[in-house]
């Protein structure tokens, strides 16, 4: 993976902090501590591509107050963390840079945020979960709390690295945004919007798939849209795009060491074929993510190391270049490509310091383009954030298009939520 941050925040009201901010600032940043050294490479340093040597080189960890209330940040259509943690810059190798950085925010009205930035490099967003969680534990039990069962770093005990060295992915992720300026959205879709999607798709004369997933059919109706609006911009019918996914490979690793807890980018990607514009069809879309799927789990992904081969080959012929988009879409004239990852299997939600769980989990904005992620909404998983990372002019079509405004609504708009979430966020606070 790049070397870019995973930034993530959690929000908790007033009302569920029995102690005062003095007491939780000393309790999390004691656990902190603690539950790093559980976690030896988010402590360490990154030496070049492939190498983090567990030195101690330790975590940052910060406190700040918010001169605002905590409903000013949450609402907000583009989610930005709160001032104070600079999660868009990334830990270079040998400069002293951090793999993991913790930001303890306190909001005027008396809230309370905790912020994350975990380096890409040492694990996914399961990785980060993990880590999360074990810091929940160990908050709750302190001082007393340790962990019975550690996560497991796999190194190259799963993955043995590839004879020709250290992966070609770069060191630092630096994304240009001089060139093009990107806009995040989120939208929110509720869980009987989405029941409708699924039907319209399944009852489509042409569809294949008779139990379409939550994950399959909003990533499509967002990748759908999203690319005809960049279409609209290079004047259409000559435009072709791809979507390629990620995918979490634990459930296939081998037994002996299959776990959740399992800590390292243990993943994957397969895509969609390329497509021309008339080709952007619901059903015929569900069919080519769920033919790929089918694909990616009936092969061996780890026999031989053959699936890190497989990727590297893919990443090569698409030229995904990551570090710097406006370069990628120069180089890849022949199609526009769509990135999704999908969180809604992570219960960040769920995570509990000791008082309770938040009001609010989420993610930041991304600083790469053409980029889109899925997450459960809080009201016990039943509804679907996206947040999707545009261009401003593919941005102004996207967020209009009124096929995907048929079943999301805008975050941040007054009409976002339906009448029980809008209550229950009033409520919150």
């Amino acid at each position: 993976m790049g070397n870019f941050y995973m930034p993530l925040v959690l929000f908790y009201p007033k009302h569920q902090l029995e102690q005062g901010p003095k007491q939780l600032s000393k309790l999390l940043e004691n656990s902190f501590s603690k539950a790093l050294t559980y976690h030896q490479p988010w402590v360490g340093s990154l030496r070049d591509n492939a190498t983090i040597h567990c030195d101690d080189t330790g975590a940052e960890f910060f406190e700040v107050e918010v001169n605002c209330p905590m409903n000013q940040v949450v609402h907000r259509p583009d989610l930005t963390f709160p001032p104070g943690l600079s999660w868009k810059n990334v830990p270079h190798a040998n400069d002293g840079g951090r793999l993991s950085v913790a930001q303890l925010s306190h909001f005027d009205c008396g809230g309370m945020s905790i912020s994350v930035c975990m380096s890409h490099k040492v694990g996914d967003a399961r990785s980060a979960f993990s880590f999360l969680k074990d810091w929940a534990t160990i908050t709750r039990q302190y001082p007393n709390g340790e962990l019975s069962c550690p996560s497991y770093y796999v190194q190259d005990s799963l993955m043995p690295s590839l004879p020709d060295g250290p992966l070609k992915f770069p060191v630092v992720v630096e994304p240009n945004t001089e060139e093009s300026v990107e806009f995040e959205k989120r939208f929110f879709l509720s869980e009987s919007h989405i029941r409708t999607l699924k039907a319209l798709i399944v009852d489509d004369p042409s569809s294949i798939v008779q139990n379409p997933t939550t994950t399959e059919v909003v990533s499509a109706i967002v990748y759908k849209c999203a690319a005809i609006a960049g279409a609209n911009i290079s004047n259409g019918n000559d435009s072709s795009c791809q979507m390629v996914l990620v995918s979490d490979l634990r459930k296939t690793i081998p037994p002996s060491i299959k776990s959740t807890s399992t800590i390292g980018n243990i993943l994957t990607a397969f895509s969609t074929p390329i497509y021309n514009l008339e080709d952007l069809r619901l059903p015929k879309l569900v069919a080519d993510i769920r033919k790929s799927k089918h694909e990616l789990s009936t092969r061996d992904n780890f026999k031989e190391n053959k699936w890190v081969s497989e990727m590297l080959e893919y990443a090569n012929k698409i030229n995904i270049e990551i570090e710097d988009d406006q370069s990628y879409r120069q180089k890849s004239s022949c199609h526009d490509v769509y990135r999704c990852s999908s969180i809604c299997n992570i219960p960040f939600q769920d995570l509990d310091f000791g008082w309770g769980r938040p009001t609010r989990a989420s993610i930041a904005s991304t600083p790469f383009s053409n980029m889109i992620y899925l997450m459960n909404t809080q009201d016990q998983n039943k509804g679907i954030e996206v947040f999707i990372n545009l261009n401003q002019q593919q941005m102004s079509i996207f967020e209009q298009d009124k096929e995907f405004l048929q079943f999301a609504s805008p975050v941040g708009d007054n009409h976002a939520h339906e009448d029980k979430e809008k209550l229950y966020c009033m409520e919150a606070f």
